[in-house]
């Protein structure tokens, strides 16, 4: 299993897209924090640490999700999967190296990002003479919970590329899902509590805890729920695949 962890991640490592996104992901939250905090002022209300921490979370974990996408789907429309299947024949294994390894980048530029962003909003506030607040549990805790959210996302995205093999459908469903879909399903259920039991109100829930959300911890355990579900979907189509 080591073995294809290392292969997994030196994939990852050598490719460009997967540093870029790393670069972006950085200047993004540095940007996204940056503007929160004269916008704020605008409007005078408050920016804590923990609002520069959550402030660029959502395009974090998108950054995480395209790379994940990459790492299973671009295989097979890249036709790599063919040599990676005659060194590993193991799909399962294989499989589960994959989802390992996005989650682990999932995490780590959802960390870089928000540190980044923290940073820059830090700067923001010097510049706007607001006030810095200072450093308690609840950052870290929003911190760890925005981490832990990248890499479940960044999982899901491995088991939806298992299940599409295709970037581009893979990526278009998960777009389609978040702004369309988990607008109307709870108008067409006839429940706006519906929306609570949907994959992003669950991140937020996690993230977040508002009161009009589950509890943070049914949040948590919901998203890695569909992630689950999701990634044992693809592997039950992956093992059926004929090569």
């Amino acid at each position: 299993m080591n073995v294809l962890l290392h292969a997994e991640s030196l994939k990852l490592r050598t490719l460009l897209l997967p540093r870029l996104m790393v670069v972006l992901a950085g200047l993004g939250a540095g940007f996204i924090a940056f503007v929160v905090v004269p916008t704020a002022k605008t409007e005078h209300s408050a920016v804590s640490l923990s609002n520069l921490a959550t402030a660029a979370a959502a395009p974090l974990w998108f950054l995480a999700v395209i790379v994940a996408v990459l790492a299973s789907a671009g295989e097979f429309q890249h036709r790599t999967i063919h040599p990676t299947l005659l060194q590993t024949p193991h799909r399962g294994r294989l499989l589960a190296a994959k989802t390992v390894v996005a989650a682990g980048y999932g995490a780590i530029i959802t960390l870089l990002g928000t540190i980044c962003g923290i940073a820059v909003g830090l700067v923001s506030l010097k510049i706007n003479g607001m006030p810095i607040g200072s450093v308690d549990i609840a950052l870290f805790g929003k911190i760890a919970a925005s981490v832990a959210i990248g890499a479940v996302w960044a999982a899901l995205a491995v088991g939806l590329g298992m299940l599409t093999r295709s970037i581009a459908i893979a990526l278009v469903a998960l777009l389609l899902w978040r702004f369309v879909l988990e607008g109307v399903l709870p108008s067409l259920m006839r429940d706006p509590g519906f929306a609570r039991w949907l994959p992003s109100r669950a991140a937020d829930a996690l993230l977040f805890g508002r009161a009009e959300l589950l509890q943070p911890w049914a949040g948590g355990l919901l998203l890695a729920g569909y992630a689950a579900a999701i990634t044992l979907a693809g592997a039950w189509v992956f093992r059926r695949w004929e090569a």
